[in-house]
C-alpha cells in the first residue's frame, strides 16, 4: 500500500523544498518579459519611487559606496531608505499598502512596538524587496542612477526639476536656500542612523516634509516630465515603447493582469514586424505554458480529494480539465515550433526546448499524467544547489500523492489567460500616474 510521506533524517539534498515555478516556465518567460519591457519589473508600483532614489543618491554621496552603518552590514542608502517609510507611517497623509511601499507593514510594526527602524526590524531582503530593491533595475535602465548607487546624469535632471516643484533652490548644487536646509537636515538624518545603526528621533515637522514632498501620489509637473520621458526613451526599444504607449491610450490603459493577454494578442494583429513577432512568441509560449500548468494543477487538485489518496492516470483523466488542456498542448507545441525566432532566441539556454521535448509524444490523457511528472521531477532535479524535492511522492501500481503543503482545493479555471505576466499593468500605472493616461 502506498503510504503518505513521513520525515526522514534531515539532508539538505533531498529535503530541501522547491515551492517556486515547479514546471520550470519562469527563466523562459523573464527573457521574453525583457524583450518587451527589461527595466520595468511586475513589482514595481508608483515610478516616484524612482525619484526617492535619485535623492537619496545625493544625501547619500558623501559616504563611500562600501560604507555600512554602526550594526555592521547596513549601507546609507538603506537607511535613507528606512527613514522614507518612517515618514510615511509617522504621517497622517501616508500611502497605504495598496498604493505598494515596500516595507510599510514591517515599519508601522516596529514603531507599534516603539522600536526603532532597524535591519532586524525591516525587510529581510532590502536589496531586493525595499523600495530601492524593487526600482533599481528602473532607476539604473533610465540613467537615474549608476550602477554603484550614484547619481546618473539625468539623475541630476530628475532631482533638479523635483527641487523646483517644491521650491527647494539650492538642494541639488549646494548653494544657500530652502533647498540646502532641507537636504542638511535629511544629511544628519542619515547620519544618526549610521552613527546608531537604526532611524533617530526627528521633529515632526521633518517627518511630515519628507512624506509630503515624496508622497508617490503627487509627483509635480517637472518631475513627471523628466520621469515619463526618461522612461518612455529608455525603459526598452523605444519604436516597442511608443506602440505599446499608443495602444494603452487608445485602450484606457490595462489595470488588471487578466486584461493582458487579450490587449497584447490584439496588438500583435496590426504591430510592426519586431513586435509582432516578439507578442506572437509570448502567445505561443503562455499557450503552451497555459495547458501544462492546467494539467499539473488538475493532478494536484485530484490528489487534494479524498483526504489524499493516492491518485493514477485514470484519476487524472476524468479530470474535466484535463481534455481541454490536452488540446491546447497540441496548439501550444505547434505555434513554438512554427514560430520563427522564439526557439533561435533561445538556443542558448535549451529551456524551452527540453520543455517541448518532453511533451512531444503526449497522445493521450495517461501520456499526460506521466509527462507531467516527468517533467516536474526534472525540473526539480535542475534548481541549483543541490536539486529540490518534488510536490509528488511517487508509488506502486502508478499512483502518486501530493505532500503536504501544496494542496490545490479549488481546479483550475481554464479561462486561457497567460500563466505569466508581461509587465503591461505596470508600465500602463506608469503612464497614468505620470499623467500621459487619464
Amino acid at each position: 500500500m502506498l503510504r503518505a510521506p513521513f520525515s526522514s533524517e534531515f539532508d539538505p539534498s533531498e529535503e530541501a523544498e522547491g515551492s517556486i515555478d515547479p514546471l520550470g516556465l519562469n527563466p523562459g518567460y523573464e527573457r521574453l518579459a525583457d524583450r518587451l519591457l527589461p527595466a520595468v519589473t511586475v513589482r514595481m508600483g508608483n515610478p516616484r519611487f524612482v525619484t526617492a532614489i535619485a535623492i537619496g543618491a545625493r544625501v547619500c554621496d558623501e559616504w563611500d559606496s562600501d560604507a555600512v552603518a554602526a550594526d555592521g552590514i547596513t549601507p546609507p542608502w538603506l537607511v535613507w531608505e528606512w527613514f522614507v517609510v518612517e515618514a510615511f507611517v509617522r504621517t497622517e497623509t501616508s500611502p497605504s499598502e495598496t498604493l505598494g511601499v515596500p516595507g510599510i507593514q514591517k515599519v508601522r510594526r516596529a514603531l507599534r512596538h516603539q522600536r526603532p527602524v532597524c535591519a532586524t526590524a525591516y525587510l529581510k531582503t532590502p536589496s531586493a524587496f525595499g523600495f530601492t530593491g524593487v526600482f533599481r533595475r528602473l532607476a539604473q535602465g533610465i540613467g537615474i542612477i549608476t550602477g554603484d548607487g550614484a547619481l546618473d546624469d539625468d539623475g541630476y535632471e530628475l532631482v533638479s526639476a523635483w527641487a523646483k516643484d517644491q521650491g527647494l533652490d539650492g538642494f541639488l548644487d549646494a548653494a544657500a536656500g530652502a533647498g540646502l536646509a532641507f537636504r542638511e537636515r535629511l544629511r544628519r538624518a542619515v547620519a544618526q542612523g549610521m552613527e546608531k545603526g537604526h532611524t533617530t528621533y526627528q521633529p515632526g515637522e521633518f517627518w511630515r516634509d519628507l512624506a509630503t514632498r515624496l508622497d508617490p501620489r503627487t509627483p509635480g509637473r517637472r518631475e513627471k516630465k523628466v520621469l515619463i520621458e526618461r522612461i518612455l526613451s529608455r525603459a526598452g526599444d523605444v519604436e516597442m515603447i511608443a506602440q505599446l504607449k499608443d495602444a494603452l491610450i487608445g485602450q484606457g490603459g490595462v489595470s488588471e493582469r487578466d486584461q493582458e493577454a487579450p490587449f497584447l494578442r490584439k496588438l500583435s494583429r496590426k504591430a510592426p514586424a519586431e513586435l509582432e513577432q516578439l507578442l506572437t512568441a509570448i502567445d505561443a509560449y503562455e499557450t503552451f505554458g497555459r495547458a501544462i500548468t492546467d494539467a499539473f494543477d488538475a493532478l494536484r487538485y485530484c490528489a487534494s480529494g479524498q483526504g489524499g489518496a493516492p491518485v493514477d492516470a485514470k484519476s487524472f483523466s476524468a479530470s474535466k480539465t484535463v481534455g481541454s488542456s490536452l488540446a491546447l498542448l497540441k496548439t501550444g507545441l505547434a505555434r513554438v515550433r512554427a514560430h520563427p525566432a522564439l526557439l533561435e532566441w533561445e538556443r542558448d539556454e535549451k529551456g524551452i526546448a527540453q520543455a517541448i521535448d518532453r511533451f512531444e509524444d503526449v497522445r493521450t490523457t495517461d501520456d499526460f499524467f506521466e509527462a507531467i511528472l516527468h517533467h516536474h521531477e526534472q525540473v526539480q532535479r535542475e534548481k541549483p544547489p543541490n536539486g529540490k524535492r518534488t510536490w509528488f511522492e511517487r508509488g506502486p501500481r502508478g499512483r502518486v500523492v501530493l505532500r503536504a503543503g501544496y494542496t490545490l482545493r479549488e481546479p483550475p479555471a481554464g479561462k486561457g489567460g497567460y500563466v505569466h505576466e508581461y509587465r503591461v499593468p505596470t508600465f500602463s500605472r506608469f503612464l497614468t500616474d505620470l499623467g500621459a493616461l487619464r
